[in-house]
């Protein structure tokens, strides 16, 4: 039989087209991108699942072990915590290997080698008996009547796990961590009026119904639901008792004991993290008011009754506070200073004047917003609380020390030199926002410069700003065109208010010296707070953003912070003898980002970022070389220089780039900046196309120099440092052209002018 062929055959042209249905086209992969030309920053949060402390050596050689690095694992993701990483927590500051040398102690046993804090960790605990056991990570919940009594004191030191936050530079294809945040949940509060006071623990119960402290009621136990507790972590008895781990009162009776207490979280003993809203320092009585007698720390005397609710003198021209009726005051003024107290009482006590020079007590009734670690005991889960900020307004008295100062926010631009001609976005200033106890002295705003080798801080002014000229009294904020002279960006920041100047300021331009430097008894009130002032650290630094996306993520310009590109000095402070802190190890930066324009007069032994640059030997005639544009634009007090430049050459030769050496004939002798210390910016290079028309004004290959004000006249007292045009600008080509341009030529946009600065 003859076979047909498929022309002539259905069912062979639906086999057909059935096959070419399955055959579909395929698509030629795209090549892998190259690495990209510069370290890529990163910002990641998540839980600690792994943390280890390098001890061999491998990642870095610390001169200390407390300096010593090691490695944290979040998301999935393994990052490099370089030697000299100093941590911030929630109100403390420490080593990356203290997490791990300061555990919880006592009935907390956390293996060697693990800071109790990731999840991974085994966090053994131990029984009345004794007896350890061991859990990975696990909550411990509240024990129930039917469990034996020999548990009652299991506790849980890794509840319910722990929050880390990593800014750093993906550098030659490893994470490098620049700075580290760790806290267990940074944004976790809570909130609620105090429904009972425990004074024997100092443990306040939040939410539910009062319970009145004058019947002798004890406070719920079990707590009833929807209340939560609530202790200070305060290891030093600040702000209350002192809490400890088991074992570790010594017999105290002002102390408390907890399993599983961790004074990693503790609050700032120097400055008022337990405040009213004013910043006025706040407590939890030591003992019963009502019952045992005064805490002459906290006395109740300080929280006077309605009706008598002071409010400031007409003379003040500040209005009177909305008369209370009833009720602890909630809106009041203390007294002043050593006022005559009435006749015949023994004071602090009942009946007595306010004592501002002492902190004020929590009461029940307070509305209060609580931040700290979730623990938890027999009794059930509580928070140890490192802050408390309770919704009163408590005042001093105009210009009567002392007055208390709570900064709410700060955050610092870091600006940045371009990179590899990628777009960028930066800023420079820095934002304060904050209260003051007296609203009628202004409050000065520093950044607290570090030498790194000596450690010693010295202050330098921001601005100056009025508590009264916003609409909450008291409160005091920078402006969204502050100027000052904001560079570098600093680990800390200070606000000062003037009430506690040893000597009131005579003009404008006198800075105000805090009494006894803040380091003295002379300005310690409060239980051994240093009024006047808050110093803390900045938690948001505001870093580089791209203008172009897809680009290449431009880096954090983590070696403009001198902190961790110099070090900053003795580990434990000026004069410690500590071992000293110095410069990341791994580094989070590399080529093409180039060292600091400080670095030379701060630290010159530093490791510089990447080689600099060296001028290839020229053969030939020098290239042409334009400024097209050289401006020092300070119309907000920030020095910024901005210079565009061009060559000859065209098209650019691989690796051609420029220099800038910038100075002020009229500086001080060895001062950056002036002539015998120029200051030398490198210029980075650019495509052979000019892609802004409006700053290549030709065709010719282009370069942008962006440099923040960095020429500092030191100034003559009473005058403050201050910013100053350069007089002098010169442009070199790696091909041996210059060119040069002076004062004239330097174009000057007018500043606005502040209470500080004026316009040059």
């Amino acid at each position: 039989m003859k076979k047909l062929g498929c022309l002539a055959s259905l069912a062979c042209a639906a086999f057909t087209m059935t096959s070419a249905l399955a055959a579909p086209a395929t698509f030629t992969p795209a090549l892998a991108p190259p690495v990209a030309p510069v370290p890529a920053g990163f910002d990641i949060t998540g839980f600690i699942q792994e943390a280890t402390l390098d001890t061999t050596g491998a990642i870095c050689n610390p001169k200390h072990p407390r300096l010593a690095g090691g490695t944290v694992t979040l998301n999935g993701q393994k990052i490099i915590i370089p030697c000299n990483t100093i941590l911030q927590m929630p109100a403390a500051t420490m080593p990356w290997a203290d997490l791990f040398n300061k555990t919880p102690a006592a009935t907390a046993i956390v293996p060697a080698g693990q800071t109790g804090m990731a999840l991974t960790d085994l966090v053994g605990n131990v029984d009345a008996t004794g007896v350890p056991y061991s859990t990975p990570g696990l909550l411990s919940m509240k024990m129930t009547s039917a469990t034996s009594a020999t548990l009652q004191t299991r506790v849980n030191a890794s509840l319910p796990s722990y929050e880390i936050h990593v800014q750093g530079n993906v550098v030659n294809g490893r994470y490098i961590a620049g700075l580290v945040f760790v806290s267990q949940q940074s944004l976790n509060a809570g909130q609620g009026r105090i429904s009972c006071i425990d004074y024997a623990t100092g443990e306040m119960q939040v939410g539910g119904t009062p319970i009145d402290p004058t019947d002798g009621k004890a406070c719920p136990n079990p707590v009833p639901v929807g209340v939560a507790r609530v202790r200070l972590s305060d290891s030093v008895g600040r702000f209350g008792k002192r809490h400890a781990a088991i074992g570790k009162c010594l017999g105290d009776p002002q102390c408390v004991e907890e399993a599983g207490f961790d004074a990693r979280f503790m609050p700032d003993t120097e400055n008022p993290t337990v405040h009213a809203t004013t910043g006025y320092p706040m407590c939890i009585p030591r003992m019963n008011p009502f019952s045992a007698g005064v805490d002459p720390l906290c006395p109740q005397s300080n929280r006077p009754i309605a009706p008598a609710c002071n409010s400031y003198a007409s003379t003040t021209g500040i209005a009177p506070f909305t008369p209370q009726t009833f009720g602890y005051c909630t809106t009041f003024v203390m007294d002043f200073p050593n006022a005559p107290q009435p006749a015949g009482l023994t004071c602090p006590g009942p009946g007595c004047l306010t004592d501002p020079t002492r902190q004020a007590p929590l009461e029940i009734g307070d509305m209060i917003v609580f931040q700290g670690t979730l623990k938890a005991d027999a009794n059930g889960m509580y928070v140890s609380a490192h802050t408390v900020a309770a919704n009163l307004g408590i005042y001093t008295q105009p210009n009567a020390k002392p007055a208390y100062v709570y900064v709410e926010e700060v955050l610092a631009g870091t600006a940045a030199l371009p990179v590899a001609g990628l777009a960028q976005e930066t800023t420079e200033r820095v934002r304060f926002v904050g209260f003051t106890t007296d609203p009628t002295n202004l409050v000065d705003l520093y950044a607290l410069d570090q030498d790194p080798v000596t450690g010693q801080v010295s202050e330098r002014l921001l601005s100056t700003q009025s508590p009264m000229a916003t609409a909450q009294l008291g409160r005091f904020r920078s402006p969204a065109n502050n100027g000052g002279i904001f560079l570098p960006p600093t680990r800390n920041y200070r606000a000062v208010s003037r009430t506690m100047c040893a000597e009131q300021p005579t003009g404008p331009f006198t800075n105000c010296l805090l009494e006894g430097n803040g380091t003295t008894a002379s300005n310690t009130f409060a239980n051994g707070l240093v009024a006047g002032q808050f110093t803390l650290p900045n938690f948001e630094f505001i870093f580089p953003e791209n203008l172009i996306f897809g680009q290449a993520l431009v880096p954090n310009n983590f070696q403009d912070l001198p902190f961790l590109f110099c070090g900053s000095g003795p580990l434990d402070g000026p004069g410690s003898g500590s071992a000293v802190v110095e410069q990341l190890d791994p580094a989070p930066w590399g080529a093409p980002m180039q060292s600091p324009i400080y670095s030379s007069n701060l630290c010159p032994n530093a490791k510089p970022v990447s080689a600099p640059l060296v001028f290839p030997k020229v053969t030939g005639a020098a290239d042409t070389v334009v400024i097209n544009n050289a401006t020092w634009d300070n119309k907000n007090g920030m020095g910024k220089i901005n210079i565009t430049a061009t060559s000859s050459v065209s098209p650019a030769s691989a690796g051609m780039f420029m220099t800038a050496t910038i100075t002020n004939s009229w500086m001080t002798a060895g001062a950056p900046g002036s002539v015998d210390n120029p200051i030398v910016a490198q210029l980075v290079q650019v495509s052979n196309t000019p892609t802004d028309p409006g700053t290549c004004p030709t065709s010719a290959p282009c370069w942008n120099l962006s440099a923040p004000g960095f020429i500092i006249d030191p100034g003559v007292a009473p005058f403050p440092p201050s910013l100053v045009p350069p007089t002098t600008i010169v442009v070199r080509s790696s091909r041996g052209g210059s060119a040069t341009v002076t004062d004239a030529a330097i174009r000057q946009i007018a500043c606005v002018s502040t209470l500080k600065f004026t316009c040059l």
